[in-house]
């Protein structure tokens, strides 16, 4: 009898923490769309708007926290970076692709945009990153986006790969 209870005991414990392992993480989010603009554009300092499809698929809505942008040779994008300013954005409709900054206070679309700290994900959003390059090294573009975010309370962090970039190789005659 002491071995049924046992066995029931153990069979209950490792349920209880399957299920509490399951609910916490469990899910991702999946880039369905990449945007990228030419290198020519980004004279003159002009920003551009830059979206990006996800879809979180799993368990739980998360609230997004904050995404970093991290370089082909590794390094973070800081505030004060010495080539990108990059202010991500979260928008609920796909009505900005590549747009220049002025295009996009003109018609408006400026008004979609979200805050990330804090939103509440749910299955279909849009990245938006305001972006504007001052470098002169295109090849040390974005290589991944961590997005953080908070389920029930806990932190966790995804890498999502940017193998693309935000910058379109020049084209060479």
């Amino acid at each position: 009898m002491k071995r049924l209870i046992l066995l029931v005991l153990f069979i209950v414990t490792f349920a209880t923490f399957w299920t509490i392992d399951y609910c916490l993480y469990d899910g991702e989010f999946t880039k369905w769309s990449h945007t990228t603009v030419g290198l020519e554009h980004y004279k003159d300092g002009r920003i551009f708007y830059l979206a990006y499809h996800l879809k979180w698929d799993g368990f739980g809505d998360p609230a997004l926290e904050k995404v970093e942008f991290i370089k082909r040779d590794g390094t973070i994008i800081a505030k004060d970076d010495d080539e990108f300013v990059i202010k991500p954005f979260i928008s609920k409709a796909g009505h900005i692709t590549g747009s220049d900054e002025a295009e996009v206070l003109a018609e408006g679309l400026n008004k979609e945009l979200f805050e990330v700290k804090g939103y509440p994900a749910d299955k279909d959003l849009y990245l938006v990153l305001s972006v504007g390059y001052r470098g002169n090294n295109p090849e040390n573009d974005i290589n991944v986006t961590r997005i953080t975010y908070k389920k029930f309370g806990v932190t966790q962090h995804q890498d999502i790969p940017f193998d693309e970039g935000v910058i379109t190789d020049p084209v060479e005659d």
